[in-house]
C-alpha cells in the first residue's frame, strides 16, 4: 500500500512539475517583429504662437475702454481692458481637451478679472479659476478655432495708490498676466 501511495505521489508531483513548466513557457515567449505604427501629429498654436516650439505666448492686442484722461493704448487705474485668446489646433490629428487659468491676482491685486467668455460658439466650463473645453477631431478637420475673450479692470481704489504708483514707475511699461494652459488628448 505504501508503495502504491509513493507511486501515485510521484505521478502527481510529475504532473504538477509538467504543468508549471508549460505555463511558465507561455510567459517567457518573446515576439520580435517590425511594425509601422503611425503617430498622430500634435501641434497647437495660441495667438499664432507655436506651442510646439516653446511654452510662452504673448497677448499683444489689448483693447482699452473707460480710458478718459489716459493716453490711447495705455493702462491705468479705472481703465478696462480686454484681449482675445485664440486656440488653433490647425496641425493636430487628435481631439484635444484644454484647461487654463489666468493668475492676475497673484501679481497685481488691484487688477480684477471681470469675465472670461467663449466667442463664436466656444463653450467654456468653469471650475474655480480653471476654464476648460474640448476641441473635437471634426472641429479640427473643419479648421475651427476656439476664441476666448478675457476682460479685466484696474480698480481705481484709494487704498491701492502706493502699489498703483509702483506699477506706473516700474519702468518696463509692461504688465504680464501669467496664463497657464494645459493640453491633453481627448478620447471621444
Amino acid at each position: 500500500m505504501k508503495k502504491l501511495l509513493v507511486i501515485i505521489g510521484c505521478l502527481f508531483l510529475g504532473f504538477t512539475i509538467f504543468e508549471l513548466t508549460s505555463s511558465l513557457a507561455v510567459f517567457e515567449t518573446k515576439v520580435d517583429a517590425d511594425n509601422d505604427l503611425k503617430v498622430a501629429r500634435w501641434h497647437i498654436f495660441v495667438n499664432d504662437y507655436d506651442l510646439g516650439v516653446n511654452n510662452k505666448f504673448y497677448v499683444d492686442n489689448i483693447t482699452y475702454t473707460n480710458n478718459e484722461g489716459v493716453s490711447d493704448g495705455k493702462f491705468a487705474p479705472g481703465v478696462t481692458g480686454e484681449f482675445i485668446l485664440e486656440i488653433d489646433p490647425k496641425d493636430t490629428e487628435v481631439a484635444i481637451f484644454y484647461e487654463f487659468s489666468i493668475r492676475m491676482l497673484e501679481d497685481y491685486p488691484q487688477i480684477k478679472l471681470v469675465s472670461v467668455e467663449g466667442l463664436d460658439g466656444t463653450i467654456l466650463t468653469k471650475n474655480g479659476d480653471i476654464y476648460s473645453n474640448i476641441i473635437t477631431l471634426d472641429d479640427i478637420k473643419d479648421g475651427k478655432t476656439n476664441k476666448i475673450k478675457v476682460t479685466f479692470i484696474w480698480e481705481d481704489n484709494e487704498e491701492n495708490n502706493e502699489s498703483d504708483s509702483a506699477l506706473g514707475l516700474d519702468g518696463t511699461g509692461v504688465i504680464e498676466f501669467p496664463i497657464s494652459i494645459k493640453f491633453t488628448q481627448y478620447m471621444e
